[in-house]
Order: C-alpha cells, then sequence, then structure tokens
C-alpha cells in the first residue's frame, strides 16, 4: 500500500511542468486546494486526481503507485497511445489493439479467395 506523501512524492516526479502551480493550471484545477490538500497530506478529489492524470498524461494508477503501466499490448498500440492528448484507459487501449488486429479489405478478400477455390476444388 502506499501513503499519501508517496502520492505527493510521485506528483513530483511525474510533474512535467516546472511546478505545481503551473501544474494546476494546466489540470484546470484550483492551485490553492491542491496546494492545501498537499500540506495537509490529503489525497486530491477524485476529479482533481483524473484532471491530473490528463495533464501529466499518465494513468491515474501511475499517480498513485509511482509505477507505469506494464505493456501488454503491441508496439503500434503503445506508440499511439503515446501519442494521445490524454491518459487513455486500459479499455481504450483494448479497444485499440482489438481494431488494429482486425484484418484488411484485401486479407478478406485474399481469404474469401482461398476458400472458394478450395471449396470448387474439392467438390469436382
Amino acid at each position: 500500500m502506499f501513503t499519501v506523501q508517496e502520492f505527493w512524492d510521485n506528483i513530483d516526479q511525474i510533474n512535467p511542468y516546472r511546478s505545481l502551480g503551473e501544474l494546476a493550471k494546466a489540470g484546470g484545477i484550483d492551485y490553492h486546494r491542491l496546494t492545501q490538500q498537499r500540506s495537509r497530506g490529503y489525497m486530491p478529489k477524485p476529479e482533481d486526481l483524473l484532471r491530473l492524470s490528463d495533464a501529466t498524461r499518465q494513468t491515474i494508477e501511475a499517480l498513485l503507485t509511482g509505477t507505469k503501466r506494464k505493456t501488454f499490448y503491441s508496439e503500434r498500440t503503445e506508440r499511439i497511445a503515446n501519442r494521445c492528448e490524454y491518459s487513455a484507459t486500459e479499455t481504450q487501449l483494448f479497444m485499440v489493439e482489438q481494431i488494429l488486429n482486425l484484418p484488411t479489405e484485401y486479407e478478406v478478400i485474399k481469404k474469401e479467395g482461398k476458400e472458394r477455390r478450395n471449396a470448387s476444388g474439392s467438390i469436382a
């Protein structure tokens, strides 16, 4: 399990901006509320966690634990995920992977042609 202090340490490490103020501004979060939560040892509200996730382009899991998501997806899917302007969810990455694995129209036509040839050859 992690502590609230570890969470804020993770934010400091992940923060792509120069300061917490710039991160708050980029995420559309009230800076005063964020600094109070930090100084009092509180976790941010769920909506603020989501905004921090978007601003840092990290998953909420990465913000909470300091560990990045394990890669289970193809290199192509990972490249697409890294280009997203927001942090892609596991469901979104799974869907991208499934879409990328769909056969192209050419592959479908080629497969159908082979099946027809095999079917007509076995009948004769």
